[in-house]
């Protein structure tokens, strides 16, 4: 994938802002910070605590499989455990800048940059305020991510479903949803909300003839793509399609209509709520405006850990333990597929995962019987816990799905798990008319 070159157009979001986002002003403190980082200047602006109260001088990162060791001394800690800027620490910043240069094919302009945030969801639900009102509408991949639904719903959206399957989000489906839109009545939403790999709940992937499609009707309806990819370096294929934000010059011709969501939890370390925002830069700029008004900035101390193991690893050292750590959950889901192909042939269907971590189970269920009155009913009963489908339904339809992860359970009690679900079919079946099957 080529680098996007200087001269390439570049397409300007602003005027999908949002009102509300207008009506965040800047920072009175925060917005000074910067300014501290001039040659010469003597700051008397933020009340920062003196490092010499600080009460710990040192910290060591032990990393597994080896005695490697890295320590930060007490320099190092004198700005990890200060405020820091609303945007993240700059040195952090550019690693992921530089990530994205290699892996994604972006270019040297500054048409673009990266943000921290803690967790990439906070960096979701801002970007969701940079472009969209309370009671807009918004399109939504579905089965979709509960945790964007919730927030969503929240602030009075109306969702707007688009149908994914085994090869991700349907763009035939995503099209003719656009172009039979009542316009007269209410403009065509600006937002496009996908988990284009390992998609939670499906496990599955969009293919990059799909991917193609959607950046094309991005532009000829003028919406934008939010890329929520934190299973990208879980990614199981052999060939992997390359993400929204690598395609978009090469399909549309020109950029900025992709705001990607990449994240540290999957891959390194879950409670350091590390999320990356890529994005045009007018975009970055709208959330850190927010950041520094309500959170004021990213974890200085978070940020400090994830800097000193990504400077020691550089991305060769990174790259190589995504590639370890997507093999690790490779061997998982292949061990649970096998179960549930030995124990699950009758009583469910399901596609491989492609990436992440889960698996999406249809339950061969009596007609009228949904996924969630069984587990609400029989789940405990038989010690097995899953989520129903109907969670990542956005309108709450009954369904015959249930998510089950592979991430955590033990290889032992695999094989268990898939009987259990299969004896909860079995019940079900039980109950109506005496157990008889159709």
């Amino acid at each position: 994938m080529g680098s996007i070159a200087l001269e390439d157009p570049v397409v300007d979001p602003s005027p999908l802002f949002s009102s509300r986002v207008h009506r965040w002003e800047p920072g009175a403190i925060r917005s000074l910070l910067p300014l501290e980082a001039v040659p010469g200047m003597l700051s008397l602006v933020a009340g920062k605590p003196n490092p010499a109260t600080f009460p710990v001088t040192e910290m060591t990162l032990t990393l597994r499989g080896s005695n490697e060791k890295i320590v930060l001394d007490e320099s190092d800690l004198s700005q990890g455990l200060q405020y820091g800027l609303p945007g993240g620490n700059p040195e952090l910043i550019r690693w992921f800048e530089g990530l994205q240069r290699r892996v994604h094919g972006l270019g040297e302009d500054a048409s673009w940059s990266c943000c921290i945030g803690n967790g990439s969801q906070e960096l979701i639900h801002r970007v969701f305020q940079v472009f969209t009102d309370p009671g807009d509408l918004v399109l939504i991949e579905t089965p979709a991510y509960p945790g964007v639904v919730g927030f969503l719903r929240a602030d009075g959206h109306h969702i707007v479903e688009v149908p994914s399957d085994a090869h991700g989000l349907d763009p035939v489906a995503l099209e003719r949803t656009l172009a039979e839109w009542p316009v007269h009545s209410s403009p065509r939403p600006k937002v496009l909300y996908t988990t284009p790999t390992g998609s939670n709940p499906t496990g599955q992937s969009c293919t990059e003839a799909r991917k193609a499609a959607i950046l094309r009707c991005a532009k000829r309806f003028n919406f934008m793509i939010l890329e929520d990819d934190a299973y990208y370096f879980l990614n199981f294929e052999a060939k992997k399609a390359p993400s929204y934000l690598a395609l978009e010059r090469h399909v549309n011709g020109d950029t900025g209509r992709v705001v990607r969501f990449d994240s540290l939890s999957k891959i390194v370390s879950a409670g350091m709520r590390l999320g990356i925002l890529t994005a045009p830069l007018k975009v970055v700029q709208k959330v850190i405006r927010i950041t520094e008004n309500i959170n004021l900035q990213p974890s200085s101390t978070t940020q400090l850990l994830a800097l000193s193991l990504l400077r020691y690893w550089d991305y060769s050292g990174f790259l190589n333990h995504c590639t370890q750590t997507a093999e690790f959950y490779r061997h998982r889901r292949d061990l649970f597929v096998a179960a549930a192909d030995q124990y699950l042939q009758q009583n469910a269907s399901w596609e491989v995962s492609t990436a992440g971590m889960f698996l999406w189970l249809t339950l061969r269920l009596p007609p009228g019987r949904d996924s969630f009155e069984l587990l609400r009913r029989q789940g405990m009963e038989s010690g097995i816990l899953a989520i129903p489908g109907v969670a990542f339904m956005p309108k709450e339809q009954k369904m015959c799905q249930i998510r089950v992860s592979f991430s955590l359970i033990s290889e032992d009690n695999m094989a268990e798990a898939c009987r259990r679900i299969s004896r909860l079919v079995e019940s079900a079946w039980e109950e109506k008319s005496g157990g008889a099957r159709e």
